[in-house]
């Protein structure tokens, strides 16, 4: 997806910060532990800014997500602060130099430096410095030299870790031109503790829908894990991918940069296809994909999971797993569906009311022509698709098939468009004002005390629920009173008042106008 939502971005750092938290097993002091790590370290805001999470934010993110899952997480409005401020490039240039002459320079060390140089001003802010600095890969990390020092380690439970990768695969016939033929991809998903290869296919592509495709099957397979080990290709690092751990309760975490040594384990397995099995499948004749994956599940069962691992004190990956098989978690068909759908941020079309994925047409109600919504489609699937708007699911969305004939349209009405008849406020205060003093107030007093204008509706129900309105609750409140008015002091305030002596105050204000509109529709 190139578009990215500024509110799951926000959602998808914070569920970032606690994963360890809510996806890691351990005793309260480990957790405890774990807890006071995270709050000693740094973290890069999605606003850009360095800092760490106060315990309090903490805790209120932890409560949140285990209420409300990672929907919890979202904010309720986006939240835009703050403009970064360029340096002049001649300030960076000199910056970058400095650093690279001497890596271990830190940023106020270079801004000292600076400084001495003659340069001077706003540009000289450490934090924008560091940023811009980051920014053209002049860090301290980019800049060391060497390769460090690596040791080995495993998990210690079966579905603790999985690490995930790509490699290239055998060649067959290409299936659109069976003249030429194309290399297949081989995507691989490995249990860290059991070296078991929870699934593995080959595809014609490495894209996000292959590697959700192939995920999803894995988690069918072998359960939940708890954490993820990925590389830093764009389709691990992409929203889809993240939002689909999210939902799950999956931990995702990345290798550094040109640092493939920390994922070993996948790296190694690939390595033993391609020695065991690529070689021999590439002289088989095989020529249709289904055919290679076939022969694949055949040489994965007998030739790798149930041999001998010599990393694994003699037993077969296979009996390794079955060592843990009462701590796994298991994923249902409905949960993986709704995490693995992909999605996407569309404007639906104000003449057709149709919105296009992937080169299809998808008919959506004519109530949401011109809006900009949420698509969230399954790229196995691809008969309809779900319309989401501002979070909430609104339908699903056939595809679009052309007809012989034409269903005659209804044309909604302008929103802004007052209906004849409907009770305003500026009205009734004008005739208010313009009877004063006069001898017969009759027609004053039916407006005020029978007929609700729009602003005294807004507060009956403020007034019901014993609370001020929301602004989002005060315009679903004006969106109600638009299509129902006029309506009856008298008669809100009793289904108001009833409403909240069966369910209470505390509910969402959906509730209260759906209880409003039976009644008016009795009436």
């Amino acid at each position: 997806m190139n578009e990215q939502d500024e509110r799951t971005k926000t959602a998808l750092f914070r569920y970032g910060v606690i994963a360890p938290l809510v996806c890691r097993r351990g005793d309260s002091e480990q957790m405890r532990q774990l807890k006071v790590q995270i709050l000693s370290m740094q973290f890069v805001f999605p606003d850009s800014s360095l800092r760490s999470v106060p315990d309090r934010t903490l805790r209120h993110w932890l409560s949140r997500y285990r209420k409300q899952g990672f929907e919890g997480l979202l904010d309720v409005r986006r939240s835009d602060r703050g403009k970064s401020r360029a340096i002049p490039e001649a300030v960076l240039k000199r910056a970058e130099e400095l650093r690279r002459e001497q890596p271990s320079r830190s940023i106020s060390k270079l801004t000292s430096i600076l400084e001495k140089e003659g340069y001077k001003g706003e540009a000289l802010a450490e934090r924008t410095l560091g940023r811009q600095l980051a920014k053209v890969g002049a860090t301290k990390e980019r800049l060391k030299k060497g390769a460090g020092s690596y040791r080995r380690w495993e998990q210690l439970y079966a579905n603790d870790l999985w690490q995930g990768d790509v490699s290239h695969g055998v060649w067959l016939r290409d299936p659109q031109n069976s003249a030429r033929a194309t290399k297949t991809k081989l995507i691989v998903f490995i249990d860290d503790a059991t070296r078991v290869c929870t699934h593995a296919e080959f595809y014609f592509d490495e894209q996000l829908p292959s590697l959700i495709d192939c995920f999803g099957k894995a988690l069918l397979k072998r359960g939940r894990p708890c954490r993820m080990l990925f590389d830093n290709g764009s389709i691990y690092r992409s929203t889809s991918m993240a939002t689909m751990a999210a939902e799950l309760g999956i931990e995702v975490s990345f290798c550094r940069p040109r640092a493939p040594q920390g994922k070993g384990k996948v790296e190694r397995f690939i390595r033993t296809a391609q020695e065991g099995f690529f070689k021999e499948a590439s002289c088989a004749g095989v020529e249709k994909l289904e055919e290679l994956n076939a022969l694949f599940q055949s040489w994965l069962k007998k030739e790798y999971h149930d041999r001998q691992h010599s990393e694994l004190d003699g037993l077969t990956p296979f009996q390794r797993w079955e060592k843990d098989v009462q701590r796994l978690s298991l994923v249902t068909v409905d949960e993986l569906r709704r995490a693995a759908l992909l999605r996407a941020r569309r404007r639906v079309q104000p003449n057709t009311a149709t919105v296009s994925v992937d080169g299809r047409e998808y008919q959506a109600s004519a109530e949401l022509a011109g809006q900009e919504v949420e698509v969230r489609w399954n790229p196995g699937f691809q008969q309809s698709v779900e319309i989401w708007l501002c979070g909430d699911f609104v339908e699903i969305a056939q595809e679009f098939k052309i007809k012989n004939w034409v269903e005659p349209r209804i044309r909604e009405e302008d929103s802004e468009e007052v209906s004849p008849g409907t009770p305003l406020a500026s009205s009734k205060t004008y005739f208010q004002k313009l009877m004063v003093g006069e001898p017969e107030q009759v027609l004053v007093s039916f407006k005020e005390d029978e007929i609700l204008s729009e602003p005294e509706f807004a507060r009956q129900v403020a007034l019901a629920i014993g609370r001020e309105l929301e602004p989002a609750e005060k315009t679903a409140a004006s969106k109600f009173f638009r299509k129902f008015a006029p309506m009856y002091r008298e008669s809100v305030a009793a289904t108001l008042n009833r409403s909240v002596s069966v369910k209470g105050s505390d509910l969402h204000m959906r509730y209260y106008l759906e209880q409003l509109e039976q009644s008016l529709r009795r009436r």
